[in-house]
Formats: C-alpha cells, sequence, structure tokens
C-alpha cells in the first residue's frame, strides 16, 4: 500500500486447531451450539472448532501483512492450559512458546511474540524465564480471566519480576470471552489496581476494555505513565458506526494521549477469518482516516499522532529495535 504510513499489528495470533486445548475447544463448540434455536449438539460442532482460523506455517499471515502494508506482528500467547484442562490433550505452553519463535524465526524482522504466563503453574517461573530467553518474545501475556487474580499475593513474584526484566504486561481487558472464563477478573479497575502496587510496570490494555468497559479501561489509565491502550477488535467499531469510533478515539487522545494508543486486530487468520487480509486493509483504512476530516469534523489525530498510534508506540512498547 504505497503511500501508507509505518503500520504494526500489536496484537494478532497465529495459531492451528490442534494446539488449542480440548477443554477450551469444548467451551467453544457449547457457545456456538447455544447461538441458533433449537440448539446443536456441541459434539456435533467440536470437530470444527478452531479449523477456520488456523494458519500453523503463518503463510496466510505474512501474505495479509504484504497486502495490507504491515511491517509486522505481535502474538500475544494466551496460556488456556489450565482452563482448559479438565479433558483432552493439551500442547504443553512451553511448546506454544517454541512454535511462536519458530514462526518468528521463518518470518525475521515480521513476527514477535509475547509469553503466555498463568502463574498458577508450579514452574510459572521457569516458564517465564525459558521463554523471556527467547530471541522474539517482548513481553507476557496475562489472562487473569482464566481464573486467577491479579491481586493475588501468590503472583507478586510475577510483577516484581517483570519490573526487574523491563517486559511489558499485556492483560486482556474485555468482557468478551464467556465460557468457560471468568471475565470479572479482567476487568480495567483490577488492572488499575494493578499500576498502583506497581507503578513501573509496563502494562498494555488489550482490546482497550471493548465493549462494555472501554470508558473504564480508559479513566484506569489515565495518569499512569507506562499505561497503554491497545485497540484490537476495535474494527467492529469503526466499520459498525465510524463516528462513534471517532468520538471514542478523540477522548482517548485528549484524556491519555495518543502517544498511549497501540494498534491491533486480534485477528487469528485462517480459511474462515480474513484469509486474505481484506479485513485489515479495511481497518487500517479507517485508522488511517482518522488524521482526516470526516462528517463536517476536523481531523482525530495529526499525522505524527497517527503514527505514534500505527506503529512508533508498539515499537517503544515491545522494544521492535528491528524495525528502528
Amino acid at each position: 500500500m504505497p503511500g501508507t504510513p509505518l503500520v504494526v499489528d500489536g496484537h494478532m495470533h497465529i495459531l492451528d486447531a490442534s494446539w488449542l486445548p480440548e477443554g477450551l475447544r469444548r467451551a467453544w463448540a457449547r457457545q456456538a451450539a447455544g447461538r441458533t434455536h433449537p440448539e446443536r449438539d456441541p459434539a456435533d460442532i467440536l470437530c470444527r472448532v478452531g479449523k477456520g482460523q488456523s494458519d500453523p506455517d503463518g503463510s496466510l499471515t505474512i501474505a495479509a501483512f504484504d497486502t495490507a502494508g504491515v511491517a509486522a506482528g505481535v502474538m500475544p500467547v494466551v496460556d488456556w492450559t489450565i482452563v482448559g484442562r479438565p479433558v483432552g490433550e493439551h500442547l504443553p505452553i512451553r511448546d506454544l512458546h517454541a512454535r511462536c519463535q519458530s514462526l518468528a524465526d521463518a518470518a525475521p524482522g515480521r513476527l514477535f511474540f509475547c509469553a503466555g504466563i498463568d502463574p498458577r503453574h508450579p514452574d510459572a517461573a521457569q516458564i517465564l524465564e525459558h521463554a523471556a530467553g527467547m530471541g522474539n518474545c517482548r513481553g507476557v501475556k496475562l489472562y487473569p480471566a482464566a481464573g486467577w487474580a491479579l491481586a493475588d499475593p501468590a503472583h507478586s513474584w510475577l510483577f516484581e519480576r517483570l519490573v526487574e526484566m523491563g517486559l511489558p504486561a499485556v492483560v486482556h481487558t474485555s468482557p468478551l470471552g464467556g465460557d468457560p472464563l471468568q471475565t470479572v477478573r479482567s476487568r480495567p479497575a483490577e488492572v488499575a489496581a494493578l499500576l498502583a502496587r506497581y507503578p513501573t510496570l509496563t502494562v498494555v490494555f488489550a482490546h482497550a476494555g471493548i465493549e462494555a468497559w472501554w470508558a473504564e479501561a480508559l479513566d484506569s489509565a489515565t495518569g499512569w505513565q507506562r499505561a497503554y491502550l491497545e485497540l484490537s477488535l476495535w474494527q467492529r467499531c469503526a466499520f459498525a458506526d465510524y463516528a462513534e469510533f471517532r468520538r471514542r478515539v478523540a477522548r482517548m487522545r485528549s484524556q491519555l494521549g495518543a502517544h498511549r494508543l497501540v494498534f491491533g486486530s486480534d485477528i487469528i487468520r485462517g480459511t474462515k477469518e480474513d484469509p486474505r487480509g481484506e479485513e485489515l486493509v479495511t481497518w487500517i483504512d479507517r485508522v488511517i482516516s482518522l488524521a482526516e476530516p470526516f462528517g463536517g469534523e476536523p481531523p482525530v489525530l495529526s499525522a505524527e499522532e497517527l503514527a505514534l498510534f500505527l506503529a512508533a508506540n508498539a515499537v517503544r512498547v515491545f522494544d521492535l529495535r528491528e524495525l528502528s
């Protein structure tokens, strides 16, 4: 896409259905079964769960990046291995980290990842140290909705170590998820309390609270000098009501600053989810248009602020020195 600014997708995934814990896939089958009436049998759906979002060698993703003009992407790994453990097979979280590093090795300078850390693992500290030693690990992804609390004193070692290592924590802050997750544990207010305990910890509010908690995420991040709002999934708002999307970003810019906004998509690419990158192209176009007038209103962002949002903030937060 000639003429467009540098773009970094600060939140995207590369997965294969076989990498997901069976317990999680069964839960997603239950969710899908419940979306129609009469409800279907989840067992009839299970074999298809995740198949349309599988890109195990990353080839679809890199091709979509090339189409959309995306320089690089950051993969926040989710550790679902405990919440998804009650049944079936598992890919150990260490192996999932290794696969992400292999994907990064196959596309130098294009892919990076944040290690998925669930502090309830008996060897969680070793999992963190091992992942952090991988060349393309640039942070950690925390998913308290899987059943643990950010405020639990038993997990203080994790945040103390992240501060020591200078690694950012990407924390899921969206009510999206449903069965089998405890979504209340991911409320942005919980992340604000974490920042109060560890003010020198860099924290990225993944999804910036969309949809129900976006204002709470903004208010929770306000004033903390190492807090960032990451707007993956916000294409839903931008596609449905672009004027409202612009109003919200304008409020974020005014209250938090454009230097605290990180672009992302949360696309899990596969044959049934944006296989050619068309959705990503449209999403980037909507963001670029924030620097242009719309509906009689002035631009939301300056060209310099847009460049921060689309790439420079992610480069800084995740230490993507390869893109500097």
